[in-house]
């Protein structure tokens, strides 16, 4: 009978550390998937972030090109 109560310690330990277990591997999964998620988020803004610098050059070169008209037309470099 004493044994048998041992028995049933023993069981529960173990029952319990492989619930600990359980739980440690899910939350290592977790972490994992973070991270993925994270480097995934990381691409995605270093692409946005080349984009918007496109974008602006782009802009400064088509504003450059409207005042350079400008002023030609101003100064007569250019006949109407």
């Amino acid at each position: 009978e004493a044994s048998g109560g041992g028995d049933d310690r023993v069981r529960n330990l173990r029952n319990e550390v492989e619930g600990v277990k359980n739980i440690m591997t899910q939350n290592v999964e977790r972490i994992l998937a973070r991270g993925e998620n994270l480097d995934h988020l990381r691409n995605k803004t270093e692409d946005l972030e080349a984009t918007n610098v496109k974008m602006i050059v782009l802009i400064c070169v088509i504003v450059f090109i409207i005042v350079l008209f400008i002023v030609l037309f101003a100064t007569g470099a250019i006949p109407t």
